[in-house]
């Protein structure tokens, strides 16, 4: 089953998308992207959101103009006259993200902001956690926890967390909902406290189901998705506001200076019925500003972080950083198994196509989450895509594409071996290299060549009495045998026909000293047929001819059955050589064209001349018996009379 490439293939794509598959589930079990790469995805998703501000929350700064009013830190009386600058308002709820847990210098200051919380009758304090925290059962433990003051705490209508918890990115992406103190009491964190209060919201009867923190209320329960820490991903409506303003940007949550306030100069609008919180806000020197999903460059003031975690609440719009397990395994099966076959398919190209269907994976997902947190009122839990946990995707596309290719590799290889047990290697690489360009057609080129024929004397003689196949073993032998010492000489075996071969130098590859190697080659040939005929066995004796000429040489013959030729003048003359009366029993003959080419280390001897058909003048030819250190092992002597007869050119004598 394996041997068979496509199968093999098929199999390697289904081994991937399991291993995908599996990978991916042991990625979400461990939560390896939350806090990084799927982190980034959030982010994103939070920034381009387009939840419209519902005018519910308004921020009163305590900024650098209040402080230039007044002094740093605030005296109690400042926060006095601005609950009774407040009062006429009618803020629904007053939350103050101010610490009040040390007393005033003087006892009456502070007697009189518990007179005015009292009489607001709606304010609500911070209060926080304090040294290492454990996790509990979606919760938090502290060993301390700082409460207002006595006077303070009794007046207000309750208090709230305002612990901010960065990511290790040093964002703030979540809200701590609840807190445990020493004593296991429960305190819940000021937006949730101030938004459940504006809705008139039962915060004493919340139960948490699993990850599910419900809040029972008169206009809808307030289903909470809450994290193992107990935290809620706050939904950011709005980017960090740069100032306090007038309040006219729509975009922005409304940011009015407290003394601004304090002086009556705060429109009835931008108070009446919404959530206040009182904190820090474009206070030069105060470190409570932080980087949040669309702080775009900006920090984000605590304040203001409440407010766009207390706006989630009274909106009903929490984001959850990724998908269910179940759900995101299926886009990753999904979307890795389409990206696989489009590999398998088209290779590079349906490498490309892949990545273009994960850009659409990528940008349909956030499409769906701008979709499902359009509206002045959400939906409850909205899932951010799980793209960080199909984006590996990616990395099994290239290793299937990597597969491919290398065994693609492999197999031309192994179709140029077995091209080349048809063809010689250089004609197939030539076939090959022309068909990739784009070249392969009928046709040629004017080439000078040497081209050898080689002949066996008295083949007939020979076959007579042999079986057929035991016959073709021991021509095969040899040829074998020849084959390996061509190839050693660069020379390119243009075709067998029957008991003759024919091999080029100089075409279809160039090279130096084409005669010389061919004469060589020749030699070295003549050499080992001897040598294998007394190892016993047939008496197999060739005779060669070696020519030397301009030959045009393409590929000859139809368009669906085409092959690697020679056609000449110059082939013709080196296969009259192979006459029998001409290149006798182990001799090597050659013409004076390639003669002139063999250089002064050359034992030659004259044999006359050869008329050949289409020829004027007779082709002179010599018997070579030593090139350089190359003999031949059985030299003929000169014959008594020269070569003169007239003979036609491809004449063959058994």
């Amino acid at each position: 089953m394996f041997t068979k490439r496509h199968t093999r293939q098929r199999l390697v794509v289904a081994g991937l998308a399991l291993l995908a598959l599996a990978v991916g589930a042991l990625l979400l079990r461990t939560d390896l992207f939350d806090t990084t790469l799927q982190s980034i995805v959030y982010d994103k998703a939070i920034d381009i959101g387009n939840a419209p501000l519902a005018n519910q929350v308004t921020i009163v700064a305590l900024d650098d103009a209040t402080v230039d009013q007044y002094r740093y830190p605030l005296p109690r009386s400042v926060y006095t006259e601005l609950l009774r600058a407040l009062k006429p308002l009618n803020p629904s709820v007053i939350a103050f993200d101010v610490g009040f847990y040390d007393a005033a210098q003087n006892p009456e200051e502070d007697r009189a902001l518990a007179a005015a919380i009292k009489d607001a009758g709606n304010v609500l304090l911070a209060m926080q956690g304090s040294g290492t925290s454990t996790l509990g059962d979606h919760t938090e433990r502290y060993p301390v926890v700082q409460l207002p003051i006595p006077v303070l705490r009794a007046a207000a209508a309750g208090v709230g967390t305002v612990n901010i918890h960065p990511d290790p990115d040093g964002r703030v992406r979540y809200a701590q909902l609840r807190i445990e103190g020493p004593d296991g009491a429960t305190y819940y964190s000021l937006p949730l406290v101030a938004a459940t209060n504006k809705v008139r919201a039962d915060l004493s009867s919340a139960q948490r189901t699993g990850d599910i923190f419900t809040v029972p209320a008169p206009l809808g329960d307030r289903v909470i998705p809450i994290d193992r820490r107990g935290g809620m991903s706050i939904y950011y409506a709005a980017p960090p506001a740069p100032e306090p303003s007038d309040c006219t940007n729509k975009d922005l949550f409304c940011v009015v200076s407290m003394k601004d306030v304090i002086n009556g100069a705060v429109s009835r609008e931008q108070i009446t019925g919404r959530a206040v919180f009182i904190g820090a806000h474009s206070l030069s020197g105060v470190p409570d500003s932080y980087p949040v999903p669309n702080s775009s460059g900006f920090k984000m003031f605590g304040v203001e972080i409440w407010a766009n975690a207390a706006q989630s609440i009274l909106t009903n719009r929490y984001p959850v950083l990724k998908q269910s397990d179940p759900v995101t395994l299926a886009q990753l099966l999904v979307v890795t198994l389409a990206g696989l076959l489009l590999v398998f398919r088209w290779r590079l190209y349906g490498f490309l196509g892949a990545l273009a269907l994960l850009v659409l994976y990528v940008v349909g997902g956030y499409v769906l989450f701008a979709l499902q947190t359009q509206g002045p009122i959400g939906a409850g839990p909205v899932e951010v895509p799980s793209i960080a946990y199909v984006i590996p995707a990616v990395f099994w596309w290239i290793i299937l594409l990597g597969y491919l290719l290398v065994e693609e590799q492999i197999t031309v290889a192994r179709t140029r071996i077995t091209f080349g047990r048809f063809v010689t290697p250089s004609v197939a690489r030539t076939i090959i290299d022309r068909e990739e360009a784009g070249k392969l057609a009928l046709g040629g080129e004017e080439k000078r060549v040497t081209v050898l024929f080689g002949d066996i004397r008295g083949f007939t003689t020979i076959s007579e009495g042999l079986a057929p196949e035991i016959l073709l073993g021991h021509l095969n032998r040899y040829f074998d045998g020849m084959v390996d010492i061509v190839n050693r000489y660069e020379g390119t075996v243009n075709k067998f026909n029957g008991d003759n071969i024919m091999v080029l130098w100089g075409a279809p590859l160039e090279m130096k000293d084409p005669a010389r190697k061919a004469v060589e080659c020749a030699l070295e040939m003549q050499r080992w047929i001897v040598a294998e005929r007394e190892k016993g066995g047939l008496d197999v004796s060739f005779g060669f001819g070696i020519n030397t000429g301009p030959v045009v040489a393409g590929f000859l013959g139809a368009k669906g059955r085409m092959e690697y030729t020679v056609i000449g003048d110059s082939a013709n003359v080196a296969s009259r050589l192979t006459a029998a009366d001409i290149a006798r029993r182990d001799q090597v003959v050659v013409s004076g064209e390639t003669l002139a080419e063999l250089g002064d280390d050359v034992e030659a001897i004259d044999l006359g001349a050869v008329a050949v058909k289409g020829r004027v003048e007779p082709v002179p030819c010599w018997q070579i018996n030593r090139l350089g250190d190359v003999a031949t092992p059985k030299p003929a002597p000169a014959p008594e009379v020269p070569v003169r007869r007239v003979v036609v050119a491809g004449y063959r004598r058994a």
